[in-house]
C-alpha cells in the first residue's frame, strides 16, 4: 500500500519522465499509488483510464519518449480489476 505521503513524490517523478510524444504528455493524471515490489506506479486520467507507468528514476525526460517510461493503459477499472484478479490467481494470491 502507498503511504499518502508518497504520492506527491511519486507524481513529480512521473512529471519529470514524461516528455512531449509520451502517451501521458499533456493529459491531466494524478498518481494514485505505487507497487512496493517494484517501480510500477498506478496513474488515474481525467477519461477514467487507469494506467500502470513503469517509472526509472531518471533525473529527466527520455530520449525515446513515445516508449519510454513504460505503460499498460485499463479503459476502466473495471477492466484494471479483472486483470489484477487474473494475475493473484496466477500467482496463487487469491485473498
Amino acid at each position: 500500500m502507498t503511504h499518502p505521503r508518497d504520492v506527491p513524490a511519486l507524481q513529480l517523478q512521473l512529471e519529470r519522465e514524461l516528455a512531449e510524444g509520451h502517451p501521458l504528455w499533456g493529459n491531466d493524471i494524478e498518481v494514485v499509488g505505487r507497487r512496493v515490489d517494484n517501480d510500477d506506479v498506478l496513474v488515474l486520467c481525467c477519461d477514467g483510464a487507469m494506467v500502470v507507468v513503469h517509472l526509472d528514476w531518471a533525473t529527466g525526460p527520455h530520449n525515446n519518449p513515445a516508449e519510454y517510461p513504460s505503460v499498460i493503459t485499463y479503459q476502466s477499472l473495471a477492466e484494471f480489476h479483472q486483470v489484477m484478479d487474473s494475475d493473484a490467481h496466477e500467482y496463487g494470491d487469491d485473498d
